[in-house]
């Protein structure tokens, strides 16, 4: 098992190519951009063309991720996790049916800072891009479209690494985790907790 470092924080070193698109503010104060969905991976395709969406304003971020719902036991479901190296246990993630999945957010609040490109060595409220892993939504799949949305202000506590300093122009990457079948045993971790690597994550990517 990797590190929960590598698990949770290593979709900061993908090297996709994000193709960003800033829309006109639809309310005063607000900037709107768009983004491709890729995965799973970082060679992952696109799954979703302008599936992402961000607002970013002076209070925080608001982001929206829709992609067509995975069909159970066609993508690859993360392993177990277990103690050590692993800060806490995930059973191995199986097909079933419904399905539950948790949207990330890394942000990057002075990405003219970062490694190149923004990656795990940049996570930490001591590292000069000051980044940050927040945890914005859990969702359980009921529909054939997941679509997952959450807010993330400056008062957010982190799963890991710094706050957010820098709405407007920091670098933020959208994650989506597949937890597999849904167990009650396991809520409110499995909606709010990471699993896997970015080789199971679905991504976007969003620049200043």
């Amino acid at each position: 098992m990797t590190s929960i470092k590598t698990q949770l924080l290593a979709v900061a070193a993908l090297t996709l190519t994000a193709v960003t698109v800033v829309a006109a503010a639809g309310a005063a104060g607000v900037d709107t951009q768009t983004a491709d969905v890729r995965g799973q991976g970082p060679g992952g395709p696109v799954v979703a063309e302008d599936g992402a969406t961000l607002q970013r304003s002076d209070s925080g971020l608001s982001g929206k991720l829709s992609m067509p719902t995975p069909e159970p036991g066609t993508y690859l479901y993360p392993p177990a996790q277990t103690k050590p190296p692993a800060p806490f246990t995930f059973p191995a993630a199986v097909p079933g049916h419904p399905e539950a999945y948790s949207l990330w957010m890394f942000v990057f609040n002075y990405p003219a800072l970062c490694s190149l490109p923004c990656n795990a060595d940049d996570i930490g409220a001591a590292t000069p891009a000051r980044g940050g892993a927040l945890n914005a939504a859990g969702h359980i799949v009921g529909g054939s479209t997941l679509s997952l949305d959450g807010h993330v202000s400056m008062n957010s506590t982190p799963f890991g690494g710094s706050v957010l300093l820098e709405p407007r122009t920091a670098e933020v990457h959208l994650a989506v985790a597949p937890h597999g079948q849904l167990d009650p045993a396991l809520l409110p971790d499995q909606i709010t907790k990471p699993i896997g690597n970015p080789t199971f994550w679905w991504i976007a990517i969003f620049n200043p």
